[in-house]
């Protein structure tokens, strides 16, 4: 199993600064020869041949030149080595520890799923004629406020880490992305709603219903495992994803009794609460791999 760590100091020189110059070149550029290689990374085909025998012997890099995804993050600063309060300086480092630049960096990513899961909510209470205390659209501005804070912190993150550092940077820069659309799609819900005015009774209602609380179900099974490292919790997410996937399936089949008009409300506002699903089941398997370092695979819906 592969156990060095391919993080290159800032500035360092050397076989492994060498050998981490591989691998980047590798999962950044994708090339298909060993010439192309070699001339990316700017070494000898013969030294080159020599560093990816190591790499392959140590399962990072596999056949056809590809990065094993699993030992990139073992070998990473993953969030789960962000979450603990003894790792020590990160070499070459502007500022701080490991565990300084995670905490300043999840300490901006909470508020941001805070305020956007108040947006759904915000949503949820407006389709089902509920009075809510501020709604999806004035919490966008919060919102947006929040999303670019965390956006330069990752950027200060991604100057003062080297690869493969800075590819946990872009994951986590993915996931703020997710909650932020999130955001987004709970203000159209509430557009949708306001525009249409119209109220959706019985059986579809209900099943409105459970598809909202589906989804707010799997917003705290990921904060769970985002925030607090809660793997186990991520078998239940899936189980939520598919029932969900069933609930959605069902709703569809039921709106086409509507009329055209509350037809075409329902599969907009249905549409936006699979895509919102969506990015939050999104952000939680990027948040499994940073932390164990595999992805899961994807339900999808």
């Amino acid at each position: 199993m592969f156990r060095q760590t391919w993080q290159r100091p800032l500035g360092a020189g050397g076989r492994d600064a060498t050998c981490t110059q591989v691998i980047e070149a590798i999962d950044r550029t994708a090339p298909e020869t060993k010439a192309e290689l070699a001339g990316t990374v700017g070494i000898s085909e013969q030294y080159l041949s020599e560093l990816l025998q190591e790499l392959k012997a140590e399962d990072i890099v596999r056949k056809g030149y590809v990065v094993d995804d699993g030992a990139l993050y073992t070998s990473s600063d993953t969030i789960s080595k962000l979450h603990s309060t003894d790792s020590g300086p990160v070499d070459g480092a502007a500022n701080g520890t490991v565990s300084d630049r995670g905490a300043e960096v999840l300490a901006l990513l909470e508020p941001l799923e805070s305020v956007t899961t108040r947006q759904y909510d915000a949503a949820r209470g407006v389709f089902f004629g509920e009075g809510v205390e501020r709604s999806a659209q004035t919490l966008e501005s919060l919102a947006n406020e929040r999303y670019s804070a965390v956006l330069d912190e990752l950027k200060s993150y991604t100057l003062t880490t080297d690869w493969p550092g800075n590819r946990i940077a872009a994951d986590l820069s993915t996931i703020a992305t997710n909650l932020e659309i999130v955001g987004d799609r709970a203000c159209f819900i509430a557009d949708v709603v306001d525009e249409e005015g119209t109220d959706a009774n019985g059986i579809v209602g209900e099943r409105m219903a459970d598809i909202f609380a589906s989804g707010a179900q799997i917003n705290e099974y990921f904060s769970r495992i985002f925030f607090d490292c809660e793997l186990d919790v991520h078998q239940k997410l899936r189980e939520q994803e598919e029932s969900v996937h069933r609930d959605l399936d069902e709703l569809f089949e039921l709106v086409t009794a509507y009329d055209p008009e509350m037809y075409g409300y329902l599969v907009t506002i249905t549409r936006a609460l699979e895509r919102t699903i969506y990015y939050w089941v999104d952000a939680a398997e990027l948040a499994v791999q940073l932390h164990s370092g595999l992805r899961p695979d994807h339900t999808e819906i």
